[in-house]
Protein backbone atom coordinates (compact mmCIF):
# COMPACT_ATOMS: atom_id res chain seq x y z
CA UNK A 1 0.00 0.00 0.00
CA UNK A 2 1.11 3.58 -0.68
CA UNK A 3 0.75 4.54 2.98
CA UNK A 4 2.40 1.46 4.54
CA UNK A 5 5.30 3.58 5.76
CA UNK A 6 3.09 6.23 7.37
CA UNK A 7 0.51 6.82 10.04
CA UNK A 8 -2.20 8.81 8.23
CA UNK A 9 -4.45 11.27 10.03
CA UNK A 10 -7.28 13.29 8.51
CA UNK A 11 -8.21 16.78 9.65
CA UNK A 12 -10.79 19.43 8.85
CA UNK A 13 -9.97 23.06 9.48
CA UNK A 14 -11.63 26.35 8.47
CA UNK A 15 -10.32 28.00 5.32
CA UNK A 16 -9.29 31.65 5.22
CA UNK A 17 -11.88 34.41 5.28
CA UNK A 18 -12.31 36.66 3.21
CA UNK A 19 -11.90 34.83 -0.14
CA UNK A 20 -10.15 36.60 -3.02
CA UNK A 21 -13.28 36.79 -5.20
CA UNK A 22 -16.77 37.58 -3.96
CA UNK A 23 -18.17 34.89 -6.27
CA UNK A 24 -16.18 32.09 -4.66
CA UNK A 25 -19.06 31.19 -2.35
CA UNK A 26 -22.83 31.36 -2.46
CA UNK A 27 -22.76 33.72 0.52
CA UNK A 28 -19.63 35.74 1.30
CA UNK A 29 -19.99 34.84 4.97
CA UNK A 30 -19.94 31.08 4.27
CA UNK A 31 -17.18 29.24 6.12
CA UNK A 32 -15.33 26.81 3.87
CA UNK A 33 -13.46 23.79 5.21
CA UNK A 34 -10.19 22.18 4.14
CA UNK A 35 -9.75 18.42 4.14
CA UNK A 36 -6.17 17.76 5.24
CA UNK A 37 -4.06 14.62 5.40
CA UNK A 38 -1.05 14.29 7.67
CA UNK A 39 1.49 11.57 6.89
CA UNK A 40 3.76 10.73 9.83
CA UNK A 41 6.53 8.21 9.12
CA UNK A 42 6.35 5.04 11.17
CA UNK A 43 9.32 4.38 13.42
CA UNK A 44 10.30 8.02 13.95
CA UNK A 45 12.91 8.22 16.71
CA UNK A 46 11.87 9.75 20.02
CA UNK A 47 12.83 12.50 20.33
CA UNK A 48 12.57 13.46 16.67
CA UNK A 49 15.87 14.99 15.47
CA UNK A 50 15.78 18.76 15.43
CA UNK A 51 16.82 18.85 11.77
CA UNK A 52 13.94 16.58 10.66
CA UNK A 53 11.96 18.13 7.81
CA UNK A 54 8.28 19.00 7.64
CA UNK A 55 6.95 18.92 4.07
CA UNK A 56 3.98 21.03 2.97
CA UNK A 57 2.56 19.98 -0.40
CA UNK A 58 0.07 21.29 -2.94
CA UNK A 59 -1.61 19.23 -5.68
CA UNK A 60 -2.37 19.87 -9.35
CA UNK A 61 -5.68 21.31 -10.57
CA UNK A 62 -8.48 18.79 -10.22
CA UNK A 63 -6.33 15.90 -9.02
CA UNK A 64 -6.88 14.46 -5.53
CA UNK A 65 -4.14 14.94 -2.97
CA UNK A 66 -3.93 11.17 -2.40
CA UNK A 67 -2.30 10.65 -5.82
CA UNK A 68 1.00 11.76 -4.30
CA UNK A 69 1.09 8.99 -1.69
CA UNK A 70 3.40 6.78 -3.80
CA UNK A 71 5.75 9.75 -4.16
CA UNK A 72 5.78 10.25 -0.38
CA UNK A 73 6.65 6.60 0.18
CA UNK A 74 9.48 6.63 -2.35
CA UNK A 75 10.74 9.95 -1.03
CA UNK A 76 10.80 8.66 2.55
CA UNK A 77 12.93 5.70 1.45
CA UNK A 78 15.45 8.00 -0.29
CA UNK A 79 15.58 11.12 1.86
CA UNK A 80 19.07 11.85 3.21
CA UNK A 81 17.54 13.57 6.25
CA UNK A 82 14.70 12.49 8.57
CA UNK A 83 11.17 13.51 7.57
CA UNK A 84 8.98 14.53 10.49
CA UNK A 85 5.77 14.61 8.48
CA UNK A 86 4.11 15.45 5.18
CA UNK A 87 0.97 17.60 5.05
CA UNK A 88 -1.32 18.22 2.09
CA UNK A 89 -4.80 19.71 1.79
CA UNK A 90 -7.28 19.62 -1.07
CA UNK A 91 -7.93 23.12 -2.40
CA UNK A 92 -11.29 24.35 -1.05
CA UNK A 93 -13.25 23.64 -4.25
CA UNK A 94 -11.47 20.40 -5.20
CA UNK A 95 -11.14 16.83 -3.97
CA UNK A 96 -12.56 16.05 -0.55
CA UNK A 97 -12.55 19.74 0.38
CA UNK A 98 -14.81 20.39 -2.59
CA UNK A 99 -17.12 17.56 -1.54
CA UNK A 100 -17.35 18.97 1.99
CA UNK A 101 -18.02 22.49 0.67
CA UNK A 102 -20.21 21.60 -2.32
CA UNK A 103 -23.34 23.36 -1.00
CA UNK A 104 -21.40 26.59 -0.38
CA UNK A 105 -19.29 26.86 -3.51
CA UNK A 106 -20.17 29.24 -6.31
CA UNK A 107 -18.59 29.67 -9.74
CA UNK A 108 -15.43 31.67 -9.16
CA UNK A 109 -12.13 30.82 -7.53
CA UNK A 110 -8.66 32.24 -7.05
CA UNK A 111 -5.38 30.39 -6.72
CA UNK A 112 -4.39 33.05 -4.18
CA UNK A 113 -6.81 31.67 -1.58
CA UNK A 114 -4.89 28.43 -1.03
CA UNK A 115 -1.58 30.08 -0.03
CA UNK A 116 -3.51 31.89 2.71
CA UNK A 117 -5.26 28.64 3.65
CA UNK A 118 -1.87 26.90 3.94
CA UNK A 119 -0.52 29.69 6.11
CA UNK A 120 -3.46 29.19 8.47
CA UNK A 121 -2.92 25.42 8.32
CA UNK A 122 0.71 25.78 9.38
CA UNK A 123 -0.23 28.16 12.16
CA UNK A 124 -3.03 25.84 13.34
CA UNK A 125 -0.70 22.82 13.60
CA UNK A 126 2.43 24.75 14.53
CA UNK A 127 3.38 22.42 17.40
CA UNK A 128 3.42 19.44 15.01
CA UNK A 129 5.35 21.08 12.19
CA UNK A 130 8.41 22.91 13.48
CA UNK A 131 10.87 24.28 10.98
CA UNK A 132 12.54 23.57 8.66
CA UNK A 133 9.50 23.60 6.39
CA UNK A 134 9.89 22.45 2.78
CA UNK A 135 7.28 23.23 0.14
CA UNK A 136 6.45 20.85 -2.72
CA UNK A 137 4.01 21.91 -5.41
CA UNK A 138 2.89 20.27 -8.65
CA UNK A 139 1.38 22.26 -11.53
CA UNK A 140 -0.73 25.07 -10.06
CA UNK A 141 0.39 23.72 -6.68
CA UNK A 142 3.86 25.06 -7.49
CA UNK A 143 2.40 28.49 -8.14
CA UNK A 144 0.56 28.23 -4.83
CA UNK A 145 3.81 27.39 -3.01
CA UNK A 146 5.59 30.38 -4.54
CA UNK A 147 2.81 32.67 -3.37
CA UNK A 148 2.94 31.17 0.11
CA UNK A 149 6.60 32.18 0.15
CA UNK A 150 5.71 35.66 -1.11
CA UNK A 151 3.23 35.97 1.77
CA UNK A 152 5.87 34.99 4.33
CA UNK A 153 9.40 34.95 2.90
CA UNK A 154 11.05 33.26 5.92
CA UNK A 155 8.44 30.52 6.32
CA UNK A 156 9.80 27.95 3.86
CA UNK A 157 13.44 26.90 3.74
CA UNK A 158 13.13 25.59 0.18
CA UNK A 159 10.56 24.78 -2.49
CA UNK A 160 10.49 21.90 -4.95
CA UNK A 161 8.54 22.96 -8.04
CA UNK A 162 7.15 20.07 -10.10
CA UNK A 163 6.32 21.57 -13.52
CA UNK A 164 4.78 24.74 -12.00
CA UNK A 165 2.25 26.81 -13.94
CA UNK A 166 4.19 30.04 -14.32
CA UNK A 167 3.74 31.51 -17.79
CA UNK A 168 2.67 34.70 -19.51
CA UNK A 169 -0.14 33.27 -21.63
CA UNK A 170 -2.83 30.70 -20.84
CA UNK A 171 -2.81 27.32 -22.63
CA UNK A 172 -4.66 27.00 -25.97
CA UNK A 173 -8.44 27.14 -25.61
CA UNK A 174 -9.60 26.99 -29.22
CA UNK A 175 -9.84 30.76 -29.75
CA UNK A 176 -9.63 31.78 -33.40
CA UNK A 177 -6.93 29.57 -34.99
CA UNK A 178 -5.65 28.15 -31.69
CA UNK A 179 -6.12 24.41 -31.20
CA UNK A 180 -8.24 23.11 -28.32
CA UNK A 181 -6.38 22.52 -25.06
CA UNK A 182 -6.84 20.96 -21.61
CA UNK A 183 -9.60 23.40 -20.70
CA UNK A 184 -11.70 22.32 -23.68
CA UNK A 185 -11.18 18.67 -22.83
CA UNK A 186 -12.29 19.19 -19.24
CA UNK A 187 -15.39 21.18 -20.14
CA UNK A 188 -16.71 18.72 -22.72
CA UNK A 189 -15.63 15.45 -21.12
CA UNK A 190 -18.06 12.93 -19.66
CA UNK A 191 -18.46 13.22 -15.92
CA UNK A 192 -20.78 10.36 -14.98
CA UNK A 193 -20.35 6.61 -15.42
CA UNK A 194 -22.67 3.73 -14.49
CA UNK A 195 -20.11 2.23 -12.07
CA UNK A 196 -16.59 2.70 -10.77
CA UNK A 197 -15.35 -0.09 -13.01
CA UNK A 198 -16.91 1.65 -16.02
CA UNK A 199 -15.09 4.84 -15.04
CA UNK A 200 -11.85 2.86 -14.84
CA UNK A 201 -12.41 1.42 -18.32
CA UNK A 202 -13.15 4.88 -19.73
CA UNK A 203 -9.86 6.26 -18.38
CA UNK A 204 -7.50 3.43 -19.29
CA UNK A 205 -6.03 5.35 -22.19
CA UNK A 206 -5.73 8.62 -20.28
CA UNK A 207 -3.81 7.02 -17.40
CA UNK A 208 -2.01 4.31 -19.38
CA UNK A 209 1.46 5.71 -18.63
CA UNK A 210 0.82 6.22 -14.94
CA UNK A 211 2.41 4.23 -12.15
CA UNK A 212 -0.17 1.53 -11.26
CA UNK A 213 -0.29 2.83 -7.68
CA UNK A 214 -1.31 6.30 -8.84
CA UNK A 215 -3.86 4.84 -11.23
CA UNK A 216 -5.45 2.81 -8.42
CA UNK A 217 -5.53 5.85 -6.14
CA UNK A 218 -7.19 7.89 -8.89
CA UNK A 219 -9.97 5.34 -9.11
CA UNK A 220 -10.42 5.41 -5.33
CA UNK A 221 -10.25 9.15 -4.72
CA UNK A 222 -10.80 10.81 -8.09
CA UNK A 223 -14.41 9.63 -8.34
CA UNK A 224 -17.42 9.84 -6.01
CA UNK A 225 -20.48 7.70 -5.71
CA UNK A 226 -23.78 9.32 -6.62
CA UNK A 227 -25.83 11.07 -5.35
CA UNK A 228 -23.95 14.38 -5.07
CA UNK A 229 -25.05 18.02 -5.06
CA UNK A 230 -24.47 18.16 -8.83
CA UNK A 231 -26.28 14.84 -9.43
CA UNK A 232 -28.70 14.56 -6.50
CA UNK A 233 -30.71 11.60 -7.79
CA UNK A 234 -29.63 8.16 -8.91
CA UNK A 235 -30.37 7.39 -12.56
CA UNK A 236 -33.22 5.00 -13.24
CA UNK A 237 -32.21 1.35 -12.90
CA UNK A 238 -29.03 2.27 -10.97
CA UNK A 239 -27.76 -0.35 -8.52
CA UNK A 240 -27.39 1.30 -5.06
CA UNK A 241 -24.87 -1.37 -4.06
CA UNK A 242 -22.71 -0.52 -7.10
CA UNK A 243 -23.78 3.06 -7.78
CA UNK A 244 -22.86 5.37 -10.65
CA UNK A 245 -19.89 7.65 -10.06
CA UNK A 246 -18.89 11.18 -10.99
CA UNK A 247 -15.69 13.19 -10.65
CA UNK A 248 -14.75 14.10 -7.08
CA UNK A 249 -13.67 17.52 -8.33
CA UNK A 250 -16.51 18.51 -10.62
CA UNK A 251 -15.46 19.22 -14.18
CA UNK A 252 -16.81 22.75 -13.76
CA UNK A 253 -14.53 23.50 -10.81
CA UNK A 254 -11.67 21.88 -12.69
CA UNK A 255 -12.27 24.34 -15.53
CA UNK A 256 -12.64 27.23 -13.08
CA UNK A 257 -9.27 26.27 -11.65
CA UNK A 258 -7.69 26.72 -15.07
CA UNK A 259 -9.39 29.86 -16.38
CA UNK A 260 -11.46 32.80 -15.11
CA UNK A 261 -14.20 34.51 -17.07
CA UNK A 262 -14.00 38.06 -18.37
CA UNK A 263 -17.26 38.06 -20.28
CA UNK A 264 -18.10 41.65 -19.32
CA UNK A 265 -14.71 43.07 -20.37
CA UNK A 266 -14.01 45.37 -23.31
CA UNK A 267 -15.11 44.08 -26.69
CA UNK A 268 -12.54 42.44 -28.98
CA UNK A 269 -12.86 45.44 -31.31
CA UNK A 270 -11.28 47.63 -28.64
CA UNK A 271 -7.73 48.66 -29.33
CA UNK A 272 -5.07 46.84 -27.31
CA UNK A 273 -3.29 50.20 -27.22
CA UNK A 274 -6.20 51.83 -25.44
CA UNK A 275 -4.64 53.63 -22.47
CA UNK A 276 -7.89 53.58 -20.54
CA UNK A 277 -9.54 50.15 -20.96
CA UNK A 278 -12.85 49.85 -19.17
CA UNK A 279 -11.94 47.23 -16.56
CA UNK A 280 -14.31 46.56 -13.69
CA UNK A 281 -12.00 47.13 -10.74
CA UNK A 282 -14.48 45.58 -8.32
CA UNK A 283 -14.47 42.20 -10.03
CA UNK A 284 -11.39 42.10 -12.32
CA UNK A 285 -8.75 44.29 -10.71
CA UNK A 286 -6.14 41.60 -11.41
CA UNK A 287 -6.74 41.66 -15.19
CA UNK A 288 -3.78 42.76 -17.31
CA UNK A 289 -5.09 45.74 -19.32
CA UNK A 290 -3.22 44.61 -22.45
CA UNK A 291 -5.23 41.36 -22.37
CA UNK A 292 -8.50 42.92 -21.28
CA UNK A 293 -10.42 41.87 -24.41
CA UNK A 294 -9.84 38.15 -23.85
CA UNK A 295 -12.99 36.43 -22.56
CA UNK A 296 -10.95 34.08 -20.35
CA UNK A 297 -7.77 34.64 -18.38
CA UNK A 298 -5.83 33.42 -15.34
CA UNK A 299 -3.94 36.14 -13.44
CA UNK A 300 -1.76 34.07 -11.12
CA UNK A 301 0.73 32.41 -13.54
CA UNK A 302 2.16 35.67 -14.96
CA UNK A 303 2.06 37.57 -11.68
CA UNK A 304 3.91 34.73 -9.94
CA UNK A 305 6.46 34.57 -12.76
CA UNK A 306 7.18 38.30 -12.55
CA UNK A 307 7.93 38.06 -8.80
CA UNK A 308 10.40 35.15 -9.01
CA UNK A 309 13.43 37.44 -8.49
CA UNK A 310 12.18 38.12 -4.94
CA UNK A 311 11.70 34.43 -4.02
CA UNK A 312 13.47 33.86 -0.70
CA UNK A 313 13.53 30.04 -0.30
CA UNK A 314 16.00 28.02 -2.31
CA UNK A 315 14.29 26.35 -5.26
CA UNK A 316 14.46 23.25 -7.42
CA UNK A 317 12.54 23.46 -10.70
CA UNK A 318 11.83 19.93 -11.95
CA UNK A 319 10.34 20.27 -15.44
CA UNK A 320 8.96 17.84 -18.00
CA UNK A 321 10.61 18.23 -21.40
CA UNK A 322 7.30 17.39 -23.12
CA UNK A 323 5.09 19.43 -20.80
CA UNK A 324 2.16 21.22 -22.43
CA UNK A 325 3.09 24.33 -20.41
CA UNK A 326 4.94 27.21 -22.01
CA UNK A 327 8.43 26.48 -20.69
CA UNK A 328 9.85 29.17 -22.98
CA UNK A 329 8.39 31.68 -20.49
CA UNK A 330 9.52 29.89 -17.34
CA UNK A 331 13.09 28.86 -18.17
CA UNK A 332 14.44 32.43 -18.65
CA UNK A 333 12.63 33.45 -15.45
CA UNK A 334 14.38 30.66 -13.52
CA UNK A 335 17.71 32.33 -14.34
CA UNK A 336 16.60 35.45 -12.43
CA UNK A 337 14.80 33.56 -9.64
CA UNK A 338 16.02 34.79 -6.26
CA UNK A 339 18.36 37.41 -7.70
CA UNK A 340 16.28 40.44 -6.74
CA UNK A 341 15.72 42.38 -3.54
CA UNK A 342 14.69 39.98 -0.77
CA UNK A 343 15.58 36.91 -2.86
CA UNK A 344 17.74 33.89 -2.10
CA UNK A 345 20.70 34.89 -4.24
CA UNK A 346 19.72 32.73 -7.18
CA UNK A 347 21.61 30.11 -9.13
CA UNK A 348 25.01 31.82 -8.84
CA UNK A 349 24.86 31.30 -5.07
CA UNK A 350 23.66 27.71 -5.42
CA UNK A 351 20.10 28.50 -4.33
CA UNK A 352 18.22 27.76 -7.57
CA UNK A 353 18.52 24.68 -9.75
CA UNK A 354 16.70 23.51 -12.88
CA UNK A 355 16.37 19.88 -14.00
CA UNK A 356 14.67 18.84 -17.24
CA UNK A 357 13.21 15.33 -17.36
CA UNK A 358 13.69 14.04 -20.94
CA UNK A 359 10.53 12.89 -22.72
CA UNK A 360 8.39 13.46 -19.64
CA UNK A 361 5.15 15.43 -19.70
CA UNK A 362 3.30 17.50 -17.14
CA UNK A 363 2.19 14.49 -15.11
CA UNK A 364 5.60 12.94 -14.49
CA UNK A 365 4.99 12.74 -10.69
CA UNK A 366 2.32 10.12 -11.48
CA UNK A 367 4.27 8.42 -14.27
CA UNK A 368 7.86 8.25 -13.00
CA UNK A 369 7.30 8.18 -9.25
CA UNK A 370 10.68 6.63 -8.42
CA UNK A 371 12.63 9.01 -10.65
CA UNK A 372 10.77 12.05 -9.31
CA UNK A 373 11.40 10.95 -5.72
CA UNK A 374 15.11 10.58 -6.46
CA UNK A 375 15.44 14.14 -7.74
CA UNK A 376 13.37 15.56 -4.89
CA UNK A 377 15.37 13.61 -2.28
CA UNK A 378 18.57 14.96 -3.78
CA UNK A 379 17.42 18.51 -3.05
CA UNK A 380 16.59 17.89 0.64
CA UNK A 381 19.11 18.99 3.22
Amino acid sequence: MSTASFHVQEHRIPACHVREYAGSTVDQEDVLQLHVKQYTPRGLPDPVPAHALTLIAAHAVGFPKELYEPLWGELLARSPVPIRGIWIADVANMGMSGAINEDKLSMDCSWMDHPRDLLLLINHFRTEMPRPLIGIGHSFGGTIMANLAYLHPRLLTSIIFLDPVMQLSPPPMGFNADPPGPVNFMLYRDDMWPSRSAAADAHKRLFKNWDPRCRDLMMRFGFRDLPTALYPTLPENADPSNPPVTLTTTKYHDVLGQVRQNFTGPSPSSSVNDTNPQINRQTHADLNPTLSTLPLYRPEPPSTLFKLPSLRPSALFLLGESSYLNLSDLRPAIKTCGTGVGGSGGGEEGKVKEIILPKRGHFFPFEDVVGTAGFVAGSLY
